[in-house]
């Protein structure tokens, strides 16, 4: 599994290279438009497309039959419980498909928001790293040692309640830097980027397995018997701009994948 999900990253980064000179709300798009394409073909080919079709003409019918009759009650509590039951007959028709689809949404979002989730650090900003320690006696031993591209702009902040200490950095020049961890008898990393490019960034290098793989593309986690349970780096939020509207990457994604989904259902011969 972590040989595929190394064979992922290296696929995103690429798809990303290719994609550069391209505006970013149009990379949001084509990966709108994927997403659209593949979750109408999964749906077809793992979903009784032929039940789903008759599950909706009959809520369809009963909607009707409650706008034609509004005036007997009778015959508007039957159409609403049949409605009830025909939703709930319509949820198992799209169940499996959702099954079959859940693992390659999961890992296409993680990899969307590693690129898109954050922007990289500017010249000139300030920034924090945090780490938490399995306990508060390994505090007083930790180092933080630099490259030559970024600075620290403080003494490190100890919080033995929260088992953290922050250092506030400064970022000098661009670049992709390893910042490393010292403690007696162990040592840690994390990668910072400073720039202006759009870049696979990780915020945070958490303990753990195959999990922490997953979420967190493109570093692999902190070993599981370490002290250091997180490396968290403070990046600013990336968001996009429509007039006055800003809003996460998520929300135009989402609304683009279900307009894509609905305009390309009778070309791929789906029923949703």
């Amino acid at each position: 599994m972590t040989a595929l999900l190394s064979l992922l990253d290296r696929i995103v980064d690429l798809v990303f290279r290719l994609l550069r000179p391209l505006p970013l709300f149009a990379v949001l798009g084509l990966f709108s438009v994927l997403t659209a394409v593949l979750s109408l073909l999964v749906i077809r080919w793992t979903s009784d497309q032929k039940a789903i079709r008759r599950v909706k003409d009959r809520i369809g019918a009963h909607v009707l039959a409650v706008r034609l009759f509004p005036d007997q009650l009778g015959v508007v509590l039957r159409a609403y419980l049949t409605l009830l039951g025909n939703t709930f007959l319509y949820l198992r028709h799209t169940f499996r498909p959702l099954l079959f689809l859940a693992l390659p949404l999961l890992l296409l979002f993680v990899q969307l928001e590693a690129y898109l989730g954050r922007t990289p650090l500017v010249p000139g900003q300030d920034f924090f790293v945090r780490a938490t320690f399995q306990s508060p006696d390994a505090l007083g031993g930790a180092v933080l040692q630099l490259p030559s591209g970024l600075l620290l702009a403080a003494p490190p902040v100890h919080i033995p309640s929260e088992r953290q200490v922050d250092w506030r950095l400064k970022a000098v020049q661009p670049g992709t830097y390893d910042i490393r961890l010292v403690l007696p008898g162990s040592e840690y990393s994390k990668r910072v980027i400073v720039g202006d490019s759009v870049t696979r960034i990780v915020a945070a290098r958490e303990r753990g397995g195959l999990w922490q793989q997953i979420v967190n593309p493109g570093e692999a986690p902190l070993p599981r018997a370490g002290i250091v349970e997180q490396i968290q780096i403070e990046y600013p939020a990336r968001l996009f701009r429509l007039r006055t509207w800003e809003m996460e990457w998520l929300v135009p994604y989402l609304v683009l994948t279900l307009l894509g989904a609905l305009v390309l259902k009778g070309a791929l011969r789906t029923e949703l």
